[in-house]
């Protein structure tokens, strides 16, 4: 009869098959959770020095698994705004990506590029909102006609026609964001090939 093995068991035998892991392995384990830091700080603290605190890894052996540990964390803020802190976060995060990329005129070009799209999602926006909120108006006059018949449904049909409002924008609000989410993230994608 064989005897049955324990998850633990079963996770060591997958742990050693694995074998050691290479130096170049070890040195991405200690080195990008260091750039996720500097880039996070960097966001936050705008007196923060980016480049002197990268000038500290130098020599290290592990300058380039920091250098894509802040890059991680920058381009995941590079973002669409829906408000002016996302915006502010949005160009800190460029500002950050630009002093870590050697090849500044390759950035300019795809910065130009995510401006560009980033002001077309902003006009974007407000349109649709002001569409959907002049189709919504229509809607709701047509229902003050049925209110008027119906005394004293107007507060009940009046929160449920905020809350329609609101569930209505918010999933017209997620279907443009995910069209522009797409061509951002190219562009993002874009930015990770550039040394």
């Amino acid at each position: 009869m064989t005897e049955m093995k324990s998850a633990w068991e079963k996770a060591m035998e997958k742990v050693e098959k694995l074998g050691k892991p290479t130096e170049e392995e070890l040195k991405k384990l200690e080195y990008v959770p260091a750039g996720n830091t500097l880039a996070a700080r960097f966001l936050q603290d705008e007196k923060f020095d980016l480049d002197a605190e990268l000038t500290k890894y130098k020599g290290s052996g592990g300058r380039q698994f920091v250098i894509q540990g802040t890059q991680e964390i920058l381009l995941r803020n590079i973002s669409l705004p829906h408000n002016e802190h996302d915006k502010k976060v949005t160009l800190r995060a460029m500002a950050g990506i630009k002093i870590i990329k050697d090849n500044k005129k390759q950035v300019d070009v795809i910065f130009e590029r995510i401006n560009n799209l980033l002001t077309y999602y902003e006009q974007a926006r407000q349109q649709a909102f002001s569409q959907f909120k002049k189709n919504f108006e229509a809607k709701l006059q047509e229902l003050s006609k049925t209110l008027q018949q119906k005394p004293g449904a107007a507060a009940t049909l009046e929160a449920q026609i905020q809350q329609q409002f609101q569930d209505e924008w918010r999933k017209a609000s997620n279907d443009l964001d995910a069209q522009y989410d797409r061509a951002l993230e190219e562009q993002r994608q874009q930015l990770v090939k550039i040394t």
